[in-house]
């Protein structure tokens, strides 16, 4: 299903799903089961132009075989004029246009409305997180209409699975909506895997991380468990839509099938979130250990320092008492033993000054000063 392109759209490339990319011009992408390639355009207008039973489509609501327009960066324009040719209830248009964040799954007379937010990588300087701008689809019983504000792979996962299962595939416009989630789930593993390998690799560092190097494993765990939050919420929100969306195909005949493999995705989902939950009691405990080596070190440190203070002030009780002694003998007045030609005088102030230092440092060995 190679796409044909029209002469007068300019080139465009689609960046990876995982990265930030640029604000991207307005693209529609018509998808028939009565044809082999995909149709691409940059407008409704040039769609109609290339493709004329598109055009009868808008009209009519008529068309032969499966049906699905992906939209990429529609403009206003577009979705009124989408709304108006497919009589979009205006809580549906207004959801799209104010690009509505929450996930949910809403039914219709004509059709029901998904919204579901795709996992992208969005790097800031407290670490990863995990936002984007919703992608919406409404679902008839003939076809699917997508937006989405950024260029995503999504749409073209799914029209590479229906190439490759196209002989034993029912396919339905469910069919295509279950796609959509599954494909959108899916893009949540690398990120796991991303956090999973974050904290083997921060628990093998507890032995060998060195004191100074501390501030900077904490940092690192800090910043992993706000991934897993940002990771864990917008995967707990996809359990009810998943839910829903599997009630309303038990309810359809023809889209019982469908429900079995939304259990499947609901089961996925859960073992992520339960990958996650135990990725964050680990980095729970690793944070634990590192605090508490931390302490250890905080505490082994105030002693040491608290040890050589006391030296320190031993010593100064012994150098003071020997400066007082000696700078008092040292002052301009008579000298006693001036005028004896003995050393007398000299060996007992020597004497003295010894004395008082082994006193000292005999009172503080009785108290335990040294020892510390």
């Amino acid at each position: 299903m190679e796409p044909v392109k029209v002469p007068a759209m300019a080139p465009h490339s689609t960046p990876d799903v995982q990265d930030n990319p640029p604000p991207a011009a307005s693209r529609l992408s018509f998808f028939t089961s009565q044809l082999a390639t995909t149709i691409d355009a940059s407008s409704i207008e040039d769609l109609c132009s290339v493709y004329h039973p598109f055009e009868l489509l808008l009209e009519t609501g008529n068309h032969s075989g499966l049906w699905w327009l992906d939209m990429t960066a529609p403009s206003e324009e577009d979705i009124e004029t989408i709304a108006r040719f497919f009589s979009l209830h205006p809580l549906t248009t207004e959801d799209i246009k104010i690009r509505e964040t929450r996930e949910k799954i809403e039914l219709f007379s004509q059709y029901y409305f998904l919204s579901l937010r795709p996992p992208r990588r969005f790097e800031t300087d407290d670490g990863v997180r995990i936002v984007s701008h919703n992608l919406y689809a409404v679902v008839f019983r003939g076809g699917v209409i997508s937006f989405s504000s950024d260029p995503t792979l999504h749409a073209g996962h799914i029209r590479q699975r229906i190439r490759e299962h196209s002989s034993h595939l029912l396919l339905t416009s469910d069919w295509i909506c279950y796609a959509l989630i599954d494909d959108i789930v899916d893009g949540f593993a690398p990120f796991i895997d991303r956090v999973e390998t974050g904290v083997e690799t921060v628990e093998d560092s507890v032995s060998i991380t060195r004191p100074d190097e501390m501030g900077l494993a904490l940092q690192r765990i800090f910043k992993l468990r706000k991934e897993v939050m940002h990771i864990r919420q917008p995967l707990h929100d996809k359990i009810d839509v998943i839910r829903s969306f599997a009630r309303h195909c038990e309810s359809d005949a023809p889209s019982s099938q469908v429900a079995l493999y939304l259990s499947d995705i609901c089961d996925h989902v859960v073992t992520m979130i339960a990958n996650l939950d135990q990725a964050e009691q680990m980095l729970s405990r690793l944070q634990s250990k590192y605090l508490t080596q931390v302490h250890f070190d905080s505490g082994r440190m105030h002693n040491g320092i608290a040890s050589t203070l006391n030296k320190l002030t031993i010593l100064a009780s012994i150098l003071v008492p020997m400066q007082f002694i000696t700078g008092f003998f040292g002052m301009n007045v008579k000298v006693p033993g001036k005028g004896e030609h003995t050393l007398n005088w000299w060996y007992g102030i020597l004497g003295t000054i010894l004395g008082l230092t082994v006193l000292f440092a005999w009172v503080a060995k009785r108290v335990g000063l040294l020892d510390r």
